[in-house]
């Protein structure tokens, strides 16, 4: 009886996992949740492409701290260097840093804004 139990209570746990998994997409840069921003820039960060730092810039100006450190560390990973950017300091230092990674992007020859907020 207990084990009937167990697996009708397992049965259930994997079937609400499955049914959220079902649907979720891939965490964005963009979302509003902080932890898919997080996610998402630590995986840019394991791409290794330059093309991918304008798509880490506005991570850049969250709210959230954690974003912007996350953000901070995988700029280093893509470009390695911050770029005076240091994700704890006072807003405007921030935007100055920030405008100063737009720079870098236009020297590099990516673009400066990233592709998701780019319209056609």
């Amino acid at each position: 009886m207990v084990q009937l139990q167990m697996m009708r209570r397992t049965a259930a746990i994997l079937a609400s996992v499955t049914a959220l998994l079902a649907g979720c997409d891939s965490p964005s840069t963009s979302s509003a949740l902080s932890q898919d921003r997080i996610t998402a820039l630590t995986q840019l960060g394991t791409s290794g492409k330059v093309s991918d730092v304008p798509t880490v810039l506005p991570s850049l100006s969250s709210d959230d701290p954690l974003v912007r450190w996350t953000a901070q560390r995988t700029l280093l990973q893509l470009a390695g260097t911050t770029n005076g950017y240091d994700w704890a300091a006072s807003h405007a230092s921030r935007e100055r840093a920030i405008a100063a990674w737009k720079a870098w992007c236009t020297q590099q020859g990516v673009a400066p804004e990233p592709k998701e907020a780019r319209r056609g």
